[in-house]
């Protein structure tokens, strides 16, 4: 009798065992929404929504907008491909290009017309064009789900802006990014 249950229970304990592997697959988190926490105490904001592809490469849209001072403003909108080099998306190393459109803002200024100096208007310079931007990044994904996704990364993004309308450029060309963003992965 114990000659016929130990290959019923090795059958059993295979299957068991087998099953494992892909539901806990199935269970791997395939889209993040993240936020820098830390940017609304300065009155700005960072955030992004990232989608799995494949097993090495994720689409993710970005938004951000950065008051540096009372003069200075940038606004940006991207949207990027992410390439993980150890095929786990979403979690570990990954480099990243993207495309958008940026808006840079400079400090305000005040025309009053000549004939009513009362009635003066408050003005902000700005340029919009599009941008290109490249990062690198290492993003974890911590709990025993594996829902709380961190990530630190930086890179560079370039402004496609011609000159400033009234002919005097001032604005950034290339700017260094940084991103430190805390989310919510799920499936």
């Amino acid at each position: 009798m114990l000659a016929r249950s130990r290959p019923t229970f090795a059958l059993v304990l295979g299957l068991l065992t087998a099953g494992t592997a892909p539901l806990h697959a199935q269970h791997a988190p395939s889209r993040i929404v993240s936020v820098n926490p830390f940017l609304p105490l300065a009155g700005s904001f960072q955030g992004e929504f990232e989608q799995k592809v494949r097993d090495n490469l994720s689409v993710a849209v970005s938004a951000s907008y950065l008051a540096l001072d009372d003069s200075d403003r940038f606004t940006n909108a991207d949207l990027k491909l992410r390439l993980y080099p150890s095929e786990k998306a979403l979690q570990g190393f990954a480099i990243a290009s993207g495309i958008g459109v940026g808006r840079q803002s400079d400090s305000e200024y005040t025309v009053c017309p000549a004939v009513f100096p009362s009635d003066c208007v408050s003005r902000r310079g700005s340029v919009t064009g599009p941008t290109f931007s490249v990062e690198m990044q290492y993003q974890w994904l911590l709990g025993s789900k594996r829902s709380t996704a961190v990530t630190i990364g930086g890179g560079a993004k370039r402004h496609f802006i011609d000159d400033a309308p009234d002919g005097y450029n001032q604005y950034e060309q290339v700017m260094r990014t940084l991103r430190l963003t805390i989310g919510y992965a799920f499936r």
